[in-house]
């Protein structure tokens, strides 16, 4: 029976929960593809939490485990992308395969570690690194390798996607659907990677790499995130039959590759509109097979590990077989995206003094950059300052972009910065 030999690099939540995996599923995996997984060492932070839970040597030296000459592969669940790309790196040029949950290095210093990979005759498996248990990364690369993609999107953080649920079905306000977020340990303390896009943007850029077989790192993702949302942004959507969602998207357009995260009003009848709670939703459109959506569990633990153990069994199968093609995931890099050619529809919420002239004022810097008036709504209050709704017809971002920065320095007229919603008319 093939032996392979694993180094598991951090023991976190999701970690230790790949420890159980292993200790659960190690026969059936002998019995179904005659591989055994022999976990042989672990590295962690903190060794004494593992004390009398695991029978294999831990230890604090990350990169003693990855420069073993005894070890076929390194799992990665460290996070971050400092010692993370050290040790994948050093993993990787003593000829080891790497399973990596790291979303973040990959984003950010992919090109180099694919790079690292291909040089040595090793491979990367980060299945684990995108929507937790949804097996994106093989549905792109390996059953949809025949298509042409046009579109790739999707919900990619669970956080934020719980957050706008409850703010929709509970009518609670931002601050209160995050602290009961980091109460069921769906945030962290500090959620500003979930909460502001960065974690969304490190997975869109994965997934548009892999779809148009360019290199698209996250400097050439532009992300905004979910903070500045109130209620009234979700009450408004559902009244103008939109859901309000934080999306990432990769099209493909005439200009180059667009790629970003942001808050999106979705129309109702999108079945990405219907994934709540913290769960993620891929969905994708080709020329030869139309679209498809595939949904699940996006973060935590076991939905993780599963999705790390699924790599592992793969990989290793792969390891020492002379007759396999070795994957090849080093793309050229994507030129950025001229973002202002983007074209599309807003929902623009100002905050405002309440005195005659201000919609005047507001409308006129608007048709002074091409942006048309689809719709106002503004309610009547007693006390300042006001909320003013504006919908517009489709133009060119940048046009928006240069309208916003004028429109918010009217510090006479204006109280807050505007809070501005892109509209999703077809994927």
């Amino acid at each position: 029976m093939k032996q392979v030999r694993i180094g598991l690099l951090g023991a976190g939540v999701v970690g230790t929960s790949l420890i159980q995996l292993l200790e659960k599923n190690l026969t059936s995996i002998r019995e179904r593809y005659g591989i055994d997984l022999l976990l042989t060492e672990i590295a962690t932070r903190s060794p004494e939490k593992l004390s009398g839970k695991v029978s294999i040597p831990v230890t604090n030296d990350v990169l003693s485990v990855t420069k073993r000459s005894d070890l076929d592969m390194i799992v990665e669940l460290m996070g971050g992308t400092t010692l993370a790309y050290d040790a994948v790196s050093s993993a990787l040029l003593s000829g080891k395969t790497v399973v990596t949950a790291n979303k973040a290095l990959l984003s950010e210093k992919g090109r180099e570690l694919f790079s690292t990979a291909k040089n040595s005759g090793a491979e990367i498996g980060y299945e684990a690194a995108v929507a937790g248990s949804i097996p994106i990364i093989r549905i792109l690369r390996d059953g949809l390798a025949s298509c042409e993609f046009e579109v790739v999107s999707g919900i990619l953080n669970g956080t934020t996607n719980f957050i706008l649920t409850k703010m929709e079905q509970e009518n609670w306000d931002y601050s209160t659907a995050l602290a009961k977020a980091q109460e069921l340990g769906f945030a962290e303390a500090d959620p500003t990677f979930d909460v502001e896009g960065i974690d969304a943007g490190h997975k869109i850029s994965l997934l548009a790499s892999l779809a148009f077989r360019e290199y698209i790192p996250f400097s050439n993702v532009e992300t905004d995130g979910i903070s500045r949302l109130q209620s009234v942004d979700i009450r408004s959507a559902r009244s103008m039959g939109y859901r309000l969602k934080l999306l990432g998207i990769s099209k493909k357009t005439e200009a180059g590759i667009l790629t970003k995260v942001h808050p999106t009003l979705i129309p109702l009848e999108h079945p990405l509109a219907n994934v709540m709670n913290e769960s993620n939703a891929v969905f994708y459109k080709t020329k030869e097979a139309d679209s498809g959506m595939v949904t699940g569990k996006g973060a935590g633990g076991l939905p993780t590990a599963s999705a790390v153990l699924s790599d592992i069994i793969y990989y290793a199968g792969r390891i020492g077989n002379p007759s396999i093609q070795k994957e090849n995931n080093l793309f050229l890099e994507s030129v950025p995206f001229p973002q202002e050619k983007n074209s599309l529809r807003y929902y623009l919420r100002f905050t405002t003094v309440d005195k005659p002239g201000v919609l005047a004022e507001i409308s006129k810097i608007l048709g002074k950059h091409n942006i048309s008036i689809a719709s106002v709504q503004q309610k009547e209050s007693k006390v300042e300052p006001v909320t003013v709704i504006v919908v517009t017809h489709s133009a060119t971002e940048g046009e928006f972009q240069k309208s916003l920065l004028e429109i918010d320095s009217m510090k006479e007229i204006i109280r807050e910065k505007t809070v501005a919603i892109r509209i999703l008319e077809k994927l």
